[in-house]
C-alpha cells in the first residue's frame, strides 16, 4: 500500500489527517446538480493556527478573487467534522462544511482523504441548501 497513513485512518478523526497534510488544506469543490446558481470553479483553503485550535481561516479562491471568512470547527464524532462560518459582503454570506474521513474505496483510490459536502445560503432568512461537493486530497496527490 502506497500511502498506508490514510488507509488506516479511513473513519478517524479529521483534525489528525489536516494536521498530518499540512498547512494549508486545499479543499476542492464540485458542483453540486441540483444547485440553481451558476457555480464558478473555486476551491477553498483552510488554514489552522499552529496552536491547533478550534478556529480556522477559510480562504474561498476563484481565480484572482480571494475571499476570507473565519471558521469554527467540530468534531462530529466517527470520522467527521463541521465547518461553519460567514463570509462577509456576500449574497449566501453563511455556509457549512461537512468533511468525513471515511471514504469509499473508489474515492480512496482517486487520491481523497476526505469527502464531503457544502452547504450555502442564510442563517437568518433560514434557508441553507447544498451547493457543492467538497473533497480534500491526500499529500502527495
Amino acid at each position: 500500500m502506497v500511502q498506508l497513513y490514510y488507509y488506516e485512518r479511513r473513519g478517524d478523526c479529521c483534525r489528525k489527517i489536516l494536521q498530518h497534510d499540512g498547512y494549508p488544506s486545499r479543499v476542492l469543490l464540485f458542483p453540486y446538480e441540483g444547485w440553481a446558481r451558476p457555480a464558478v470553479t473555486s476551491y477553498w483553503l483552510i488554514k489552522r493556527p499552529w496552536w491547533g485550535g478550534r478556529r480556522c481561516r477559510v480562504v474561498e479562491v476563484r481565480g484572482m478573487h480571494k475571499y476570507k471568512a473565519k471558521g469554527k470547527m467540530k468534531s462530529l464524532g466517527t470520522g467527521a467534522m463541521l465547518i461553519t462560518g460567514t463570509f462577509k459582503d456576500r449574497a449566501d454570506p453563511d455556509f457549512q462544511l461537512v468533511l468525513s474521513s471515511d471514504v469509499t474505496d473508489a474515492d480512496f483510490e482517486l487520491g481523497y482523504c476526505m469527502t464531503g459536502v457544502v452547504e450555502r445560503g442564510s442563517k437568518k432568512d433560514g434557508r441553507m441548501e447544498v451547493s457543492h461537493f467538497a473533497m480534500i486530497k491526500r499529500k502527495g496527490y
